[in-house]
């Protein structure tokens, strides 16, 4: 939930990039307020208990894991979003080959291996 999977393959990130650089960026947003959302959490889990312990509990303060959890659905919220755009275009990866495809302006797009292996070749 707080967390979206990984890229297969860096020619899936850089080919998202390509064909919707908005959705990209959301889709990092959407990964930071996951990570926040993760880290909130163990914050709380941390500092309820805490304040029990000093003898401060309210039980008011039970509403802070809900935050967590909120802001993670967000995170997620945005993520799908950003997929919603790349589906626009028509957006794939294919695994086997490892290319990435979409469709902008009427026209296939493509980026694949081979385009990513030309791009950091050494140059001696």
């Amino acid at each position: 939930m707080f967390i979206s999977r990984m890229w297969s393959d860096e020619v899936e990130r850089i080919g998202k990039h390509r064909c919707t650089p908005v959705g990209y960026a959301l889709h990092g947003v959407g990964q930071l307020f996951g990570f926040f959302a993760l880290f909130l959490l163990l914050v709380v889990i941390v500092y309820v208990p805490y304040r029990a312990v000093i003898g401060e509990f309210n039980r008011l303060l039970l509403w802070l894991l809900l935050a967590p959890f909120v802001i993670g659905l967000l995170g997620r919220g945005i993520v799908t979003v950003s997929w919603l755009l790349a589906r626009r275009k028509r957006f794939q990866y294919d695994y086997e080959r490892r290319v990435s495809r979409w469709v902008e302006d009427g026209v296939e797009r493509t980026y694949t291996y081979a385009d990513w292996e030309a791009e950091h070749r050494c140059k001696p």
